[in-house]
Parts: structure tokens; sequence; C-alpha cells
């Protein structure tokens, strides 16, 4: 194995560690965002970074056995990743819209069931620190003239209560994580790129290796 190989070896392992460390970024990102993003993308983000993980480990054992076939699988793999990660990132503009939607439909469901079990709004409320759907003033229009508990900081109804309606105040946090994990898309996007090519090109030098050592022996 010459220089160059064994160069493009250590990069190559250096690169699956942080692509290892990526996949459980995402991993913690979509366990984070539990109850407050879609479930559809929350699972899409579990298998991206359960992948990352896998298909890291897997490289890392191909490259340092100098196996041609786990070493080609690996980058089947990031190749397939690649593809799936470049629909994803320019789907940007259909995402936002569904990510809102949910944010709309859940805030939706947790009102209508407010106005017949009070509290129910009280969760959302104090984890996105809003009230009402639109607007404290939503309580009185259901002829609630006292705001609850959930509506003021802290629960303290000595001072000013929120004044976001639950509606924009859900949609904006949703936003940020869908943003925080689009941005990540981009990076991976580049890394997953960069070990295609090194991957393929090991693969090759690999094969090489192997009609060279059966030549000769």
């Amino acid at each position: 194995m010459g220089c160059t190989s064994g160069c493009f070896k250590c990069f190559l392992n250096i690169l699956n560690i942080v692509y290892a460390l990526f996949g459980l970024l995402i991993i913690a990102v979509a366990t984070l965002s539990l109850g407050q993003a879609p479930t559809a993308y929350i699972i899409y983000l579990y298998v991206i970074g359960g992948v990352l993980f896998a298909s890291s480990i897997i490289g890392c054992c191909g490259i340092c056995q100098e196996s041609v076939c786990l070493t080609a699988t690996y980058g089947f793999i990031l190749l397939t990743l690649l593809v799936v990660q470049l629909f994803g990132l320019f789907g940007k503009s259909f995402d936002e819209d569904y990510i809102k939607q949910f944010a709309v439909q859940d805030v939706d469901a947790k009102w209508q069931a407010e106005m017949t079990h009070p509290g129910a709004m009280d969760k959302i409320q104090r984890t996105y620190e809003c009230c009402g759907r639109n607007g404290p003033e939503d309580y009185q229009k259901i002829g609630r003239p006292t705001l609850p508990e959930s509506c003021y900081p802290d629960n303290k109804t000595y001072i000013n209560s929120y004044t976001a309606g639950c509606v924009n105040a859900a949609a904006d946090e949703f936003l940020k994580i869908f943003n925080y994990s689009q941005n990540s898309k981009l990076v991976s996007c580049v890394v997953t790129a960069l070990l295609c090519f090194f991957t393929f090109y090991l693969v090759h030098r690999f094969r090489k290796e192997r009609q060279r050592y059966s030549y000769h022996y």
C-alpha cells in the first residue's frame, strides 16, 4: 500500500469518526424533538442518523482490513445517502410548509380540547411560552376572564402574561429545529461527497493490490 493510499486511509478514518459523531448528533436532535416536530420528520432524522453511524462502523472496518467487499459496500451506502440527502436538501420549502401545518394542527387539537377540558393547553403554553391559540384574548372569547397559570412565566400570575399565541410560537420553534437539522444536512452532503470520492478510490487501490498479490503468488 503506497504512501498516498495510506494518507487516504488515515484521512477517511478521521472523516468516518466525524461522520459517526454527526450521526449520533442527528439522533440526539431527533430525540430532543420528540413531541415538538412531526413524527415523520423525527423518524427521518432517526433513520439518517442511524445509517450514518452504522455505515461509519462498516467503513472503518473495511478500510482497516483493506477489504474490497466491505469498503465497496460502504461506498454504495454513501452514494445512496448522498442522493437521499440531496433530495431532502432541495425540498426545504415543502418541508417548511409541512412543519408550519403540523404546528397549526397540533395547537388546534389542544385548543379544541381546552374548551371542554381546562388545562389541555398547559403543556404547550409552558413549553413555547405562549398563551391561547392566537393570543391571551382567546380565553375571553370562550368565556374565561382569568388566564390559566401556564400563561405566566413560572406560573407567577402577578407578572405580565405571555402575549404570543401558541400557533405562531410553536411554528417558530418547529422551524428552529428544522433549520438546525437543515444546516446540518448541508454539512453532511459535503462530507458524504468527500467520503464517496475517497472510498471508491481506496476500493480501486485495494483491488489493484489484491491483483498484484495474486500475480506474485
